[in-house]
């Protein structure tokens, strides 16, 4: 084997324990947490480039998708969200996950939703399969 082969072996090995490092239960449900809690903070530029597409989406329809989720967080039942937690995960090998996330309002009443994530070579991105 030559060290032109060799090197890259290694490169690849590499990269493999890189992107390894991300699929971990903290890792995705950090980063689950991370998109919600820009929603709540008003990040809404930060939330739609969450999305796994995002960097495709044409400027006109990234506008759109952030005014809608601006409306959306200003409704009553929206409005007193303050804080998430990722309570449990489901990793695949095929670089997906599904987080389940408990959202905390202030009035003292919380809600279970789920997010769908797959792991790309920027993190984890929210993912509409």
């Amino acid at each position: 084997m030559n060290r032109h082969n060799i090197r890259n072996i290694l490169l690849a090995l590499m990269m493999l324990s890189c992107s390894r490092g991300l699929m971990t239960h903290d890792a995705v449900r950090e980063a689950a947490e991370q998109y919600y809690t820009m929603l709540i903070e008003g990040d809404y530029r930060g939330f739609v480039n969450g999305y796994a597409d995002a960097a495709s989406m044409p400027e006109d329809f990234r506008r759109q998708l952030e005014d809608a989720m601006a409306q959306f967080m200003a409704k009553d039942d929206m409005r007193s969200l303050c804080r998430v937690e990722a309570t449990g995960d489901s990793l695949s090998q095929d670089s997906t996950a599904y987080v389940r996330l408990l959202l905390h309002f202030s009035d003292s009443t919380s809600e279970q939703i789920g997010l769908s994530l797959i792991l790309g070579k920027d993190g984890w991105k929210m993912w509409a399969h």
